[in-house]
């Protein structure tokens, strides 16, 4: 997708939503693990497409009460709006609880799960648990 192109949630094609989670969170997965594997994975996710400015920025996956921000670098600390806040904050109601992970590197990441209100409750290895009651 091109800067240029204006964008509203509703005219997102799923590959353009699928390619743009596996574009910003790809970096932490091993060597061998693909695009392919990535949209076999999470296949039966929610993609709840991040839109600023008209540019797709990014997804949220969404599976039960998990659920995993993958934002492109670019939109960081710019595409959590408050309708996002409330959109997340009504599956929270509907789950009683959210839960998510973050890669101990990625410090943006990380600085943003606990800003929005969760709290870790442990690790393994370089991965990071966290949950919002």
């Amino acid at each position: 997708i091109q800067a240029s192109i204006s964008l509203t949630a509703s005219e997102i094609e799923i590959i353009d939503v699928v390619m743009a989670a596996w574009d910003a969170s790809k970096w932490q997965f091993h060597d061998g693990y693909g695009f392919d594997d990535f949209a076999a994975d999470t296949s039966c996710w929610e993609f709840w497409p991040v839109v600023v400015d008209g540019v797709l920025a990014g997804v949220i996956l969404v599976n039960g009460p998990e659920l995993h921000c993958c934002i492109k670098p670019a939109f960081f600390r710019r595409w959590a709006t408050p309708g996002m806040y409330r959109r997340v904050m009504r599956h929270k109601a509907l789950h009683g609880r959210l839960v998510t992970t973050v890669n101990v590197d990625h410090d943006a990441g990380r600085e943003f799960v606990e800003r929005f209100g969760f709290t870790m409750t442990g690790n393994t290895g370089h991965v990071l648990h966290y949950e919002m009651r």
